[in-house]
């Protein structure tokens, strides 16, 4: 399905997982002058992937919108490069670069292990990652209570295999935001580590006030698009003409 970015653009398409949704959206726009020089850098359609994970990027029927999906949006109109946006869940969305079915993926933190196939771009969004506690679980954290409280983040996300790598007791694999606060919410899980902004989203669409759970802050990062390493070999400007188009497009 194919949505062209022209304001009367509709579709009919609803979101389910699975199968994957996707949402193509494709531009072709005239260049100033200054940039005229910029259009062999890109490909003929750049392919990327993201996952939905509101207020960053989300499908709302009939568009793809979002704090970090309109950047990214803005960059490549910008550039004037045509793109393609296929919205699946994240872990398929990181394979898809990995295995060069894609060129890049969004939004995301920089890791090692993304390091190895991809280039991470200037920063989309900043991301503040907490710790949210269940009902009676005490806001404090050491080596004891890593192994003796029940951890979980949303599954196939970096905050998930960073507990699992950093010996927290991690419990349940819960798809979204919405599975964890449920989770923490009935006890089945004691901590859990989310987003603030997407965390805090759905306490509201839960209609439970945002300091319904003690949390607190553990880091914050700095988010972008991560790029193959292939891709960008073959197109060895790219990047830096991105980056550019992203610092034209700050709020």
């Amino acid at each position: 399905m194919e949505l062209n970015t022209k304001p009367h653009a509709t579709t009919q398409q609803r979101r389910v997982y699975p199968p994957l949704v996707w949402i193509a959206l494709t531009l072709g726009l005239l260049l100033p002058p200054t940039l005229l020089a910029k259009v062999s850098v890109g490909p003929a359609r750049l392919m990327l992937t993201t996952q939905d994970w509101p207020p960053y990027q989300e499908y709302s029927q009939p568009e793809m919108h979002g704090l970090a999906l309109d950047k990214v949006k803005c960059a490549l109109s910008k550039m004037g490069q045509p793109y393609q946006i296929t919205m699946t869940n994240w872990s398929d969305a990181q394979l898809r670069v990995q295995n060069g079915t894609h060129h890049g993926f969004f939004v995301a933190a920089q890791t090692e292990e993304r390091d190895e196939y991809a280039k991470l771009s200037n920063t989309i969004a900043e991301q503040k990652t907490n710790w949210f506690f269940g009902p009676g679980v005490s806001p404090k954290l050491d080596e004891l209570s890593k192994v003796n409280l029940k951890f979980s983040a949303k599954f196939g996300s970096n905050k998930w295999f960073w507990l699992k790598r950093n010996g927290y007791n991690v419990v349940k694999q819960p798809r979204d935001a919405k599975v964890l606060l449920k989770l923490l919410k009935q006890r089945e899980i004691d901590v859990a580590l989310e987003d603030e902004l997407v965390f805090l989203r759905e306490l509201k669409q839960a209609a439970l006030p945002s300091d319904y759970f003690n949390h607190q802050q553990l880091q914050t990062d700095a988010m972008g698009v991560y790029f193959s390493l292939r891709f960008l070999k073959q197109y060895s400007g790219f990047l830096e003409s991105f980056n550019l188009a992203v610092s034209k497009c700050e709020d």
